[in-house]
């Protein structure tokens, strides 16, 4: 049997017993159904919301971006040390010019190339970070640097267009926001000022622009945030942001998030909690989608520990990679490049990214990891220390 006709077995849809009941209490609840089922097959759809002739299949991405550097020279410093202000002046330089390194724009052209070549309806993003500084030593420290270096979100949508590929974004979530001192640089190494460097993160999704009028609109875009954590004096702020969709007629909404890494499991079960209960608690059917820091074979921390991949299960979504290819549970790998994107030697180690969807009508068709070689021999080598998720659902 094949993967969608299981799956078609396990839809409420294809439960007789309601039928079965209908001699008893059942009964007006049945005919009432099948009432509506075929006066809304019989009715004529609203303006504007028409079905194209063919299927209704629903392609989307979700792919992290990547700030392009660790930060861990940073949050691993003690600011009880009596160094702390020049080891932290070293230690955010050092990543900053490592930022630089990665070539923001180059990993985010070849993330546009696979966009560009897919076409997916939409597409969510994390890590889009918006890399500022002051440009004036004067200011620096005492105003918000507004200096932009590199807009990750505007540099892909920028690039999709440069590929005729037509997207606008329509909802967005701030993370975290955090500014800090940092030596400049001459030509030749040797610091020769102090300047700000100021990194926020964001999660994005994206939609077409350019199909015919009806087939995609969105609504009712929102973002939030987690409840907040510190770590070593600095905030860490996780968050989500969705919209509502109808998709040649029919009604769901998209939801995209980024939970925090598995070296926090407590917080990210409890970011997992508050998403299930806030944004993903609806009456609509929902796609979820992101970074979510959890493997489902606990290949990302010791068992025993909290993980967050069962809650989003037991919450009565299904997972599109596993559902597709449920006799190669170890596979679908999405994360593991190093953080210089520099090393062919270290491979991919887990899934962490994912496309969930909860609500009757979806029927998975297709989940693709894609790892994006930039198909060079000097660093970086990939766009990213994720591979992209690219997913197709049917809607029935």
């Amino acid at each position: 049997m094949s993967t969608l006709k299981i799956y078609e077995t396990m839809r409420p849809s294809a439960w007789p017993w309601i039928f079965r009941a209908s001699a008893g209490a059942f009964a007006p609840l049945a005919c009432l159904l099948l009432l509506t089922t075929l006066l809304a097959s019989a009715l004529p759809a609203r303006a504007g919301e028409k079905c194209a002739d063919g299927k209704r299949d629903f392609k989307t991405m979700t792919a992290n971006l990547y700030i392009g550097t660790g930060t861990e020279t940073i949050t691993n410093l003690n600011p009880a040390d009596p160094n702390y202000v020049d080891e932290l002046l070293a230690a955010v330089t050092g990543t900053y010019y490592e930022l630089l390194a990665s070539q923001p724009p180059l990993r985010l052209q070849a993330l546009a190339d696979r966009i560009a070549a897919r076409q997916p309806d939409m597409v969510a993003v994390e890590e889009a970070t918006l890399l500022r500084v002051h440009g004036n030593i004067a200011l620096s420290g005492t105003t918000p640097a507004t200096e932009v270096v590199y807009d990750y979100l505007q540099i892909l949508v920028d690039s999709l267009k440069a590929r005729g590929a037509h997207y606008a974004v329509v909802s967005t979530s701030q993370e975290w926001d955090v500014e800090m001192p940092m030596y400049i640089l001459g030509p030749d190494g040797v610091p020769t000022g102090v300047d700000d460097v100021r990194q926020t993160d964001r999660e994005a999704i994206l939609v077409r622009t350019d199909l015919p009028p009806g087939q995609l609109r969105v609504s009712h875009p929102q973002s939030g945030n987690f409840v907040n954590v510190s770590f070593q004096g600095f905030p860490v702020t996780r968050g989500w942001c969705s919209v509502d969709v109808c998709f040649h007629g029919e009604n769901f909404r998209y939801l995209c998030t980024h939970l925090e890494e598995e070296t926090w499991p407590d917080i990210q079960v409890a970011q997992a909690k508050e998403l299930l209960a806030g944004p993903a608690k609806t009456c609509l059917p929902v796609v979820l989608v992101g970074d979510f820091n959890s493997d489902p074979l606990h290949r990302d921390r010791p068992k025993g520990q909290p993980t967050a991949y069962p809650k989003f299960l037991a919450a009565g979504f299904w997972d599109t990679w596993a559902l597709l290819h449920p006799f190669h549970p170890a596979g679908g790998l999405t994360w593991g490049h190093d953080e210089f994107l520099a090393d062919p030697s270290v491979a991919f180690d887990r899934r962490i990214d994912f496309v969930f969807f909860r609500g009757f009508g979806f029927v998975p068709l297709k989940a693709e990891p894609i790892d994006i070689s930039l198909g060079r021999t000097e660093p970086p080598l990939w766009s990213s220390d994720h591979a992209a998720l690219a997913a197709e659902l049917r809607i029935k």
